[in-house]
């Protein structure tokens, strides 16, 4: 221990140095002291008929985002205050100060470095990092705090999960460069047991320890050619307090008890991934594998998805001078691994995508998507009658115009898309098969010379299944335009809405929005606001309401 302590103390060290380094070399070209910012204050009045408040007749607020530079480094702070709220907040609390200098990089404060996606994967650190390229060499070192400690607090309104404080350190060494190169990466982390001062009742929280050790690399095989792989090795152990392992139950688990406490609660989980794409100009082609272990875990990683292996194709191909785009992927994925579930899922999935523009003024989008999952034999024989065997079915197509003139220019679109599944299971088909249908269309005008926008736009969707059928019509008009050579822009749009269950009148929606902003100068700015909703039921036990509310806001900005 005492080791690792020296050791870090001098990753510590070296950082100072690194900092030292970088202001002696760029100290003149920097402005000492800079502050800059906004600050916002809105008024908001609120009035509703036909239901509850949903808010206060009344409210305020205001925020302010100020921005302190010394010699170049950001020292960001954000404030509000409201009626109801009182906060102040200082983000250099969860700040990091990255000096570079050469081939030299180091960080103090809140780190989230990423060297791999099964070891150290963006896990926020409070510590020290460095991080060193000298030619092809590459070499990484972090120390610093995971978790803090947080106690449980059952009278708080706020649900806070307690935890044990996490420390943590990972090492990196290889060879090579950002496309081409091998890491060798470890890590360790371990909660602090002595942490809490009470110990949670109603959450079973479970001090952890953890070493994982992996290989990252890419390779550029040729100019078209490239290979990347990833593998990792973790070994968990969930509770440091649990019962030791008995004579029956050693296992190579225990060969890892020089770096970790290794019990009844230990577990050794792999995790791998490679991908190889050949590239062309006119085609791309790619091949991917991934498998990771049930409950794989990494105290450098927030989150797996485990228990799962993938096979994946993706060709893709750039056609008739680069105006036709063909994407697609191939794809099949499994879980129970370990063969220790019910029931295994297998799932096959496969979509095609087009992108053609035929000239500046014409072109489509299309797609297709499949994804189909069938339930079967595992520790147990699926039951025919509750058995999951499905296939979900998405289909795309989105024609656009552009036209681009002197003085005006529009645009407009169509949106047509189908969805449904199909339960290739009678017994449950009736409660499970669905169809989506949806259009949606959208212009836009603009008149160059004043800057007027006017726009439209209709929707029409339409759920139906064995057991509802739901739609909804919807169109929309949109403007707005600047005045006062720009300082004042204004905006108006207006929904409506109807909506029908089981081909009866459910409700009518009328949504309204003005906004109206007014820039005095570089410093001063006013912004009014209103939003007004009517909602009319059309069903004896449907509530009709209207609401209205307007902001007024002023900013500074400095």
């Amino acid at each position: 221990m005492m080791r690792i302590k020296l050791l870090f103390m001098l990753i510590f060290l070296l950082s100072c140095a690194i900092s030292q380094a970088q202001d002696l070399e760029h100290i003149s070209e920097v402005k000492p002291v800079e502050f800059s910012g906004t600050f916002t204050v809105f008024g908001s009045y609120y009035n509703v008929n036909g239901i509850e408040p949903r808010r206060k007749d009344f409210s305020w607020y205001a925020t302010g985002n100020p921005l302190l530079k010394l010699y170049g480094v950001e020292i960001p702070f954000s404030f509000t205050v409201s009626e109801q709220e009182r906060s102040f907040r200082q983000p250099f609390n969860q700040f990091c100060i990255s000096p570079t200098y050469k081939w030299a990089k180091a960080h103090l404060g809140y780190t989230n470095l990423t060297w791999s996606p099964f070891t150290w994967s963006g896990q926020t650190a409070l510590g020290a990092a460095v991080e060193l390229n000298p030619g092809k060499l590459r070499f990484g070192l972090l120390y610093g705090r995971l978790n803090r400690a947080v106690e449980e607090d059952l009278t708080s309104p706020e649900v806070q999960t307690p935890s044990f404080k996490r420390m943590g350190y990972a090492f990196r060494m290889g060879y090579g460069t950002e496309t081409s190169h091998v890491d060798l990466i470890m890590l360790k982390g371990k909660d602090d047991e002595n942490s809490l001062n009470t110990i949670p009742q109603g959450t079973e929280v479970l001090p952890g320890e953890n070493v994982v050790a992996g290989i990252s690399s890419k390779y550029k095989l040729t100019q078209k050619l490239f290979w990347d792989a990833d593998v990792a090795t973790s070994v968990f152990t969930r509770d440091v307090r649990a019962l030791p392992l008995s004579g029956d139950d050693a296992s190579t688990v225990n060969s890892f008890n020089s770096l970790i406490i290794v019990n009844s609660s230990t577990q050794m989980y792999n995790a791998y991934q490679t991908e190889v794409r050949y590239e062309e100009k006119k085609y791309k082609i790619k091949a991917k594998y991934r498998r990771v272990d049930p409950d794989f875990q990494s105290m450098g990683a927030y989150y797996f998805q485990t228990d799962v292996e993938n096979i994946t194709l993706e060709p893709s191909a750039y056609l008739l001078k680069n105006k036709l785009k063909i994407t697609s992927s191939l794809g099949r994925q499994r879980d129970n691994l370990m063969n220790k579930k019910s029931f295994t899922t297998k799932r096959f999935i496969g979509n095609i995508g087009l992108d053609y523009t035929l000239s500046s003024i014409f072109g489509f989008n299309a797609m297709y998507g499949n994804y189909s999952g069938e339930q079967g034999k595992g520790l147990k024989i699926p039951n025919q009658t509750t058995q999951q065997s499905f296939v979900s079915q998405n289909m795309v197509l989105m024609p656009r115009l552009t036209f681009v003139k002197e003085k005006l220019t529009h645009f407009h679109s169509l949106m047509v898309n189908r969805q449904w599944l199909t339960d290739k299971n009678p017994n449950t088909a009736g409660i499970t098969e669905y169809k989506v249908d949806n259009l949606n269309y959208n212009s836009s005008f603009v008149f160059n010379k004043i800057g007027l926008t006017l726009g439209a736009s209709y929707l029409l969707s339409i759920f139906e299944s064995n057991l509802n059928t739901t739609r909804l019509n919807g169109i929309g008009i949109n403007t707005s335009r600047p005045f006062l050579k720009n300082k004042l822009i204004s905006s108006l749009s207006v929904n409506g809405t109807q909506q029908k269950i089981n081909h009866e009148n459910f409700a009518d929606i009328v949504n309204l929005t003005f906004q109206n902003t007014y820039k005095l100068n570089e410093h001063h700015g006013l912004t009014l606001l209103g939003i007004y909703i009517d909602n009319k039921a059309k069903t004896p036990t449907g509530i009709s309401f209207s609401e209205y509310n307007i902001d007024l806001g002023y900013t500074y900005t400095f």
